[in-house]
């Protein structure tokens, strides 16, 4: 009797102690629902930026070089050419001066973002972010630009440089007959103008927004070491905020695509004087055969460009080290 009260005894006990199976299932299962439930949640939040990537990039890209050994012929349709279609834009770059200029307008609007554009929102964004009297105000002047959309800006600014135009008036009030820049050859300069007036606002917010960043300490410290004003930014803040200004400095490189729109509203017309790579492959963009020589000039582009903007990159970032602040 006493043996199977001790066995009745332990039974309970490992009983009790025995977590309850039917608890310990049910929770199991909530937990792998909500794993499955976090899994296609992040699933459902990649698919978008994956399919994005793959379709509009991945897809569009290879679809581009894939044309660029081909020829569309409305009787035979596609046919592969090999490289037929790279010997012709070298015979053309050889033979037309129009596509030469071309490449020469691009590359002055990368220069004019890089050594003009670039060093003046630099400037510009140090002395607003030093307090300087009505900072405020010239900070919205020099942004207004960047938030108006440029077509609208291009017609402002095309009635303001008219012969009829304020400049027209200004010239007639001192008895002089007003430039026609909108003609060429004037009508290049006055595109790197409107570039650059354009140009600057995004940038500036941009260096604003990172030049504050610096901590006023260590401007203080080397205002006390008798750090000139100049001294100031080239020696301190220019290097803490490098990374940025490294990107900043690629993107202006990239000018030689992104000039597209500005001397197409400019001029409302398209000129050999004004023509730029990006301008002419939107143009160009519009039936099968323009659609083969646009790819063919771009895919040209990147590979003449993207070893030159890489190499930049790489020695840039090697003149400053990262500074954590």
């Amino acid at each position: 009797m006493a043996e199977m009260r001790t066995n009745e005894g332990s039974a309970a006990v490992q009983e009790a102690a025995a977590p309850p199976q039917r608890g310990g299932k049910r929770a199991k299962s909530v937990f792998e629902k909500r794993k499955i439930r976090s899994y296609i949640f992040v699933a459902c939040m990649l698919a978008y930026p994956v399919l994005q990537f793959v379709i509009m990039w991945a897809f569009v890209n290879f679809d581009s070089v894939l044309m660029t050994f081909q020829k569309y012929d409305r009787v035979e349709g596609w046919r592969f050419v090999g490289f037929d279609n790279y010997l012709n834009w070298f015979e053309k770059f050889k033979v037309d001066p129009a596509y030469s200029m071309m490449f020469v307008n691009s590359l002055l609007h990368s220069v004019v973002g890089m050594f003009i554009i670039f060093p003046l929102c630099l400037i510009t964004s140090y002395f607003l972010c030093r307090k300087m009297p009505a900072s405020g105000f010239f900070r919205v002047v020099f942004y207004l630009p960047s938030i108006i959309p440029l077509v609208v800006l291009a017609l402002g600014f095309t009635n303001m440089i008219k012969v009829d135009g304020l400049l027209g008036k200004l010239y007639e009030g001192f008895g002089k007959e007003a430039p026609s820049l909108l003609v060429p050859p004037q009508v290049r300069w006055t595109v790197y103008a409107f570039t650059i007036w354009a140009g600057i606002g995004g940038n500036l917010l941009l260096l604003s927004g990172t030049v504050k960043r610096v901590p006023t300490e260590v401007l203080e410290s080397a205002r006390l070491d008798g750090v000139g004003t100049m001294g100031e930014l080239f020696r301190i803040i220019v290097p803490m905020i490098w990374p940025t200004l490294v990107t900043m400095f690629i993107m202006s490189m990239m000018g030689i695509f992104s000039v597209v729109f500005q001397p197409l509203f400019l001029t409302d017309k398209l000129m050999d004087e004004t023509m730029t790579i990006g301008l002419w492959i939107f143009n160009k963009a519009t039936d099968n055969s323009g659609n083969v020589q646009a790819a063919t000039l771009g895919i040209m582009a990147t590979i003449v460009v993207a070893p030159i903007i890489l190499l930049t990159r790489w020695g840039l970032d090697k003149l400053f080290k990262d500074i954590d602040y």
